[in-house]
């Protein structure tokens, strides 16, 4: 077993040595490197990656330092490392303190005092850094794949993603939605798909902008028309279905459509038949659909404006692409591969980019996501007349304006100066690493809050919508539309 993780490196936080020097001879055991960590400011400081990712945190001998414990693995568990916890006759502690342990990002528990806690520990170990190689393997390949066809991405989030585009394209007969905001890469996900669906690839794949067709026009535009049924019809039309047969045909905002042709797209769903503009009889078709929205599909389901029944029919296979914001490790590999796209503009263009000019665009607001960054990008490459990396200068005087707003020394040092003494030092301490996650975004930061907070409620309530309300003191309503918002499912 010796040298079976060479280069990896375990977290090790325990504060009895006793039991500090054990865990850290069955990380040796197993091939791999030990680094203890003691303090709240050391666990900040940690960073995650292919090689330090799994951490074992004792949770203590005594209440406090139980308390301590918990908030070592809630850091670690946010920074995304795996974390084994252990301490003496844990199965014979309240049941409580397995849950608050387990809730708090604990994959694993072990009794520290067992005869076997040594193996016990030494083969999970093994099998938790294997399955972390494995999967690291995997993300570097599916990243490569991702990234030969346009998609660029390394966050957690992306890569969830990328392993459903592999999964999904393989279940060729399905239809798919992908929701996202604007300038998320929808249509690149849905192109993905069908580059990666061996059934349909040699196809075509046929784009539909389903806001920018006109209502007249729609029903011949999808379905086709014969020759003179109506006036200016000059010549048979196939219509997007037909076109693509034995392909995917890509209807993009699909909340656009009407109510009628909704009920028509649902019935083509069904029977997997068109029935053209003045034809006698339907025509039999081969197509994937797959569509996609920047709109709330359920919203307008629950107000009416959008079939209930055709949701549930597109809704077989789906994906929300999570928006940059939520993503700010990607904003980095982006520019690096924005650069690289338009570095043709401009002769004289390093393929460098200062760390300042990366650090500030994810300090930007970006509503328009990938794509007002790629605007962003190549609006600099084209300005540039040097050949320096682009840096902080390049950018304009509204995004310096913008990121002053939000980064200036006199709104974070006031702040805290005001919470110090309201707020205790664990509070302090986890409200910090949930903004340094969200990049001292407050708005996105107390989202993130109310995110944990509905969890919390639902878990006190089992899962009844109803109970969460009343625990809450809000409406069933709320507790469901938040329910959405936050895409939680109980």
């Amino acid at each position: 077993m010796l040298h079976t993780f060479p280069y990896t490196t375990v977290l090790l936080c325990d504060a009895n040595s006793e039991r500090l020097n054990l865990t850290s001879r069955v990380v040796m055991s197993c091939g791999a490197s030990a680094q203890e960590i003691h303090e709240d400011l050391q666990v900040s400081r940690v960073v995650y990656s292919t090689r330090q990712s799994v951490a074992l945190v004792a949770l203590g001998d005594s209440e406090l330092q139980e308390n301590d414990s918990l908030k070592v693995i809630r850091l670690l568990k946010l920074k995304g490392f795996k974390v084994i916890s252990y301490a003496p006759g844990i199965f014979s502690r309240p049941i409580a303190l397995r849950c608050q342990a387990l809730l708090s990002g604990a994959s694993l528990l072990f009794d520290s005092s067992s005869p076997s806690f040594s193996d016990d520990l030494l083969q999970a170990l093994t099998k938790v850094l294997q399955t972390e190689v494995t999967e690291h393997l995997e993300e570097e390949q599916i990243r490569k794949q991702m990234q030969d066809l346009g998609i660029v991405g390394e966050s957690c989030k992306m890569m969830s993603v990328f392993r459903w585009v592999v999964r999904v394209s393989a279940l060729s007969d399905f239809p798919v939605l992908i929701t996202g905001e604007t300038g998320t890469g929808k249509e690149l996900i849905a192109n993905a798909l069908h580059r990666l669906d061996a059934k349909r690839r040699n196809g075509p794949f046929i784009v539909a902008n389903c806001g920018a067709i006109s209502p007249g026009l729609a029903e011949s535009e999808f379905f086709g028309h014969r020759r003179g049924s109506f006036t200016g019809a000059d010549s048979e039309r196939k219509g997007l279905f037909r076109s693509a047969s034995g392909g995917i045909l890509f209807l993009d905002e699909i909340g656009e459509l009407t109510e009628s042709l909704q009920a028509k797209l649902l019935r083509v769903l069904q029977e997997k038949r068109v029935l053209g503009v003045g034809f006698d009889q339907e025509i039999a078709i081969d197509v994937r659909v797959i569509a996609a929205t920047n709109r709330n599909l359920e919203e307008m389901v629950l107000t009416g404006r959008f079939r209930e029944d055709l949701y549930h029919r597109l809704n077989v296979l789906s994906v929300s692409i999570p928006p940059l914001r939520d993503r700010n490790e990607d904003v980095g590999p982006l520019i690096q591969h924005f650069l690289k796209k338009y570095a043709a503009l401009n002769q004289n263009l390093t393929k460098h980019v200062d760390l300042d000019f990366g650090k500030a665009l994810m300090r930007v607001d970006l509503p328009g996501n990938a794509r007002q960054l790629e605007n962003i990008v190549r609006s600099e490459i084209l300005k540039k007349i040097d050949d320096s990396p682009l840096n902080l200068s390049d950018l304009t005087p509204a995004l310096w304006r913008q990121i002053s707003d939000t980064t200036g020394p006199s709104h974070s040092a006031e702040s805290q100066a005001i919470f110090a003494d309201e707020l205790k030092p664990d509070t302090q301490s986890y409200f910090r690493t949930i903004l340094d996650e969200n990049s001292w975004n407050l708005p996105r930061s107390m989202e993130y809050c109310e995110k944990l907070l509905l969890q919390c409620v639902l878990q006190s309530a089992r899962g009844n919508q109803s109970q969460a309300a009343r625990l809450s003191g809000t409406t069933p309503r709320s507790v469901y539309n938040k329910l959405h918002k936050h895409r939680l499912n109980c």
